[in-house]
């Protein structure tokens, strides 16, 4: 009896053993796997942190070129109404310069401004040609003065 208590004994000690090293042996696979997922979850999570990084940097890119675009466009407005200023300009001098170039003498100039020319010529014509004055259309041609232009390539001497 004795004999099989050891045999028993000895095989439960035996059992234990190869219990304890499985166990070891399982515990140690799942150790690794902790880590794998470890190390794994720490690789996402700084993959992430560069693309989220590369993001806010586009996104900065984008907002400077926007930037740049609203900057060009408020120039290129500028610049269009400066030309057009300038056009203005150009077309200025010419503008006022011209005036109509007909005076009548012996009427003021305010009665001549507000009949205008045709109103004081038909008024004159009816008094001066009384029969003259009713039958006949009164049509003024405009004519314009311009100034003198001084050629700036010739000597003025």
């Amino acid at each position: 009896i004795r004999t099989i208590i050891i045999k028993l004994i000895a095989g439960l000690e035996k059992s234990l053993e190869d219990i304890k090293e499985t166990m070891a042996k399982n515990n140690m696979e799942h150790k690794n796997r902790h880590d794998e997922l470890k190390n794994t979850i720490n690789e996402t999570h700084n993959k992430l942190e560069m693309s989220n990084a590369q993001i806010g940097e586009a996104k900065r890119r984008i907002s400077d070129l926007e930037d740049t675009i609203i900057e060009k466009e408020k120039t290129e407005k500028k610049r269009d109404k400066l030309k057009q200023e300038h056009e203005r300009r150009v077309r200025e001098p010419g503008d006022t310069v011209k005036r109509n170039n007909i005076h009548i003498i012996g009427i003021p100039e305010e009665e001549e401004r507000g009949k205008g020319a045709e109103g004081v010529l038909v008024q004159i014509i009816a008094e001066k040609f009384p029969k003259l004055g009713k039958e006949v259309n009164v049509e003024i041609q405009e004519a314009q003065r311009t100034p003198l232009r001084h050629n700036l390539n010739l000597s003025s001497a």
